[in-house]
């Protein structure tokens, strides 16, 4: 799962109202994670706000300093 697809995906993932990308090929779920702004971990979802079913909002949570911080799709990462 590479680059320009994956922020398609992720994309079509949160206005259907979900936090993970299936791969076709394993039918592995990937989940969605975010480099912390303040020291660079990789950070899972915390919180979410949705519209309906979309999701228009998610948080993530550092494990290292506990920040919370807002992620866009385009800093979206899958895992």
């Amino acid at each position: 799962m590479a680059g320009k697809s994956n922020l398609k995906q992720i994309r079509l993932a949160l206005s259907a109202g979900r936090l993970s990308v299936v791969d076709p090929t394993t039918g592995y779920h990937h989940s969605f994670c975010a480099r912390c702004p303040a020291d660079g971990h990789d950070s899972s979802v915390y919180r979410t706000d949705r519209s309906g079913q979309a999701i228009t909002r998610v948080v993530f949570r550092c494990p290292v300093c506990g920040r919370q911080f807002d992620a866009g799709p385009k800093a979206i990462s899958l895992r």
